[in-house]
């Protein structure tokens, strides 16, 4: 063997033995990694439940053992380097050890921030509250900066490449990562405008706009009672209450409302208190209930707040039980005692005054007693439902919230992205029945033409629980009493749906049978009305038609829908659309 190829098989044999030295070398490495990455599972289910129960100091814990169990194991040398570069092999390794990054900078980068802010809020009172999220503003902005740059760097790596339980992995780590990301913006978002909203720079005015969904309206219910708070260095103080029978119907509307939503509902938007809450654009709800109460010689309020009677009960969890002139009012009761029994039992003037009795003490607590950390975790649920609307008068304010959940039912359908729908009820009975109401909600999706475009349905399906013999027994205000076009006992539900931007309506049907509808486009989307008359015991099933535009993207997603909060949390179905037989 000449010189020359003892050197060159010399030189293969080291360079194979190399190889074989990085795949092991390779192999040990991801092993490792996917042991540590299984052993945090445990820490990371109990960060997740420690955290919801309160327990800074265990969340802490949990949290340095997952860093502790996955840092060591993360590789980081240019045998893996070069590993990540190979086709498909490459793909898995990089995707295993960017989510073990990922995992290890929100336990190092993120979460001590706000466990520190949590803990600083932990028992304190208000003022303490606003002091302390003032000056936790600067690192909470930067750990939501920090969020960011994880969540895009998972986002950016291709599951279709990765082997499926490796994608499963992946996928479950951007969910924590994303589940952590809303509750940093959140908690973001509340530095920067909570001190100012209760007056850290000054008095602020809160309108609190409570509106009763025993009577539907888009946002909710109707506007049934007004409260201003003022607030200074974080202390609330409840100024002036006014009831909805204290305003007289104005001849024009009192602020401008989208002409989509007149079409379809009427110009009463505007001119009668009660409907404050029936546009979906909550900045317009926010300036009717501004003017109407001023009109009342009210102040210009800075800061005006939209809630119902499950937010009331969500803070009574809070607080705890208060006394009211008709006896005590706690979580448990409050549902029926607010919504129920003083329209069985009251004529109409008692029953504005019960209500207001009740949102004075309920309010009256949360000044005296509330701890800002415990009324937020109380309040989560009924955030995610959109049952609290918040807008203020100032601009860059009101710019951080129309980004947040808090922005009412169109922006939250913005938010909700391009495949998302809604389904929106007003009353027409002119009574209180919505206790009595049943609502279902299903999207169905699918392609049946033959132009290949999506199509999409939306079924409402309603009935009326009202026993018969209730219908002629109970009062006028529950009922309606037939003044408003509908038999007594009847629940008439007016029930518009909004589609995403570039759809086409396909039709109403009743039952299976068509029916007209009032069709109305607003900046780009178009909603679709129909109002149904339910007798007691009675049911109808609404389905709305929509053809996706040209323009659509058609890659199959499924339909999201949002929908009018409602008495109780509606379970939204999904399935694919029937095709009519050829």
């Amino acid at each position: 063997m000449t010189r020359r190829r003892r050197l060159l098989w010399v030189a293969g044999a080291l360079l194979l033995l190399g190889a074989v030295v990085a795949v092991v070398h390779v192999g040990r490495s991801a092993w490792d990694l996917q042991q540590a990455m299984t052993a945090a599972t445990e820490d990371a289910a109990v960060a997740t439940t420690v955290v919801a129960e309160g327990d800074i100091d265990g969340a802490e814990r949990a949290a340095s053992r997952l860093v502790a169990e996955i840092a060591p194991a993360i590789p980081d040398d240019p045998v893996w380097s070069a590993a990540e570069a190979i086709p498909r092999v490459g793909a898995n390794l990089s995707a295993a050890r960017r989510a073990a990054t990922a995992i290890v900078r929100m336990g190092e980068e993120v979460a001590p921030t706000m466990f520190e802010t949590a803990r600083r809020l932990t028992d304190a009172d208000a003022p303490a509250a606003v002091h302390a999220l003032r000056e936790a503003a600067p690192a909470l902005s930067r750990a939501a900066a920090t969020q960011d740059d994880i969540a895009r760097d998972l986002a950016g790596i291709d599951r279709t490449a990765l082997i499926p339980r490796l994608a499963d992995g992946v996928e479950r780590v951007t969910d924590a990562v994303d589940d952590l990301r809303t509750a940093m913006d959140g908690a973001a978002q509340a530095a920067e405008l909570v001190p100012a909203m209760l007056g850290a720079d000054g008095d602020r005015r809160i309108l609190i706009v409570l509106q009763n969904t025993a009577e539907l309206r888009t946002g909710g219910g109707i506007t049934g009672t007004f409260l201003e708070l003022r607030a200074r260095d974080g202390m609330l103080s409840l100024e002036a209450q006014r009831d909805s029978s204290d305003f007289s119907p104005s001849d024009k509307p009192l602020a401008a409302v989208p002409a989509a939503e007149v079409r379809a509902l009427g110009d009463g938007i505007g001119r009668y208190v009660q409907n404050t809450s029936m546009t979906a654009d909550f900045r317009v709800t926010a300036n009717l209930a501004a003017a109407w109460w001023q009109r009342s010689g009210g102040s210009a309020p800075d800061v005006v707040v939209s809630m119902d009677p499950v937010v009331l009960a969500a803070i009574l969890k809070a607080v705890g039980p208060v006394e009211t002139r008709s006896g005590a009012l706690d979580q448990s009761n409050a549902i029926y005692r607010l919504l129920v029994e003083p329209y069985r039992t009251l004529d109409q003037d008692a029953q504005s005054r019960y209500f207001a009795d009740a949102a004075g003490a309920v309010f009256a607590a949360v000044t005296e007693r509330a701890r800002p950390l415990t009324l937020v975790t109380a309040l989560a649920g009924v955030v995610e439902e959109g049952r609290i609307s918040i807008w203020s008068r100032d601009a860059e304010q009101q710019a951080v919230l129309a980004g947040t959940a808090f922005a009412g039912p169109l922006a939250r359908l913005d938010a909700a992205g391009p495949d998302a729908f809604a389904v929106y009820f007003n009353d027409a009975t002119g009574g209180k029945l919505t206790p009595y109401l049943t609502v279902g909600l299903e999207t169905r999706s699918g392609v049946c033409r033959a132009d290949g475009l999506r199509e999409v349905e939306v079924v409402v399906d309603l009935g009326n629980t009202l026993a018969a013999a209730d219908a002629s027994s109970l009062p006028l205000s529950v009922t309606g009493g037939g003044a408003y076009g509908v038999k007594a006992g009847n629940i008439a539900p007016t029930v518009t749906v909004v589609t995403p931007r570039g759809w086409f309506a396909g039709g109403v049907t009743l039952d299976g049978a068509p029916v007209a509808s009032v069709d109305a486009q607003d900046d780009g989307r178009l909603s679709v009305t129909h109002r149904v008359e339910l007798s007691p015991g009675g049911s109808d099933v609404l389905t709305f038609r929509f053809v996706a535009g040209p323009d659509v993207k058609t890659d199959g997603a499924e339909p999201r829908l949002l929908h009018t909060p409602l008495l109780a949390p509606v379970d939204v179905r999904s399935g694919g659309i029937g095709c009519p037989a050829a």
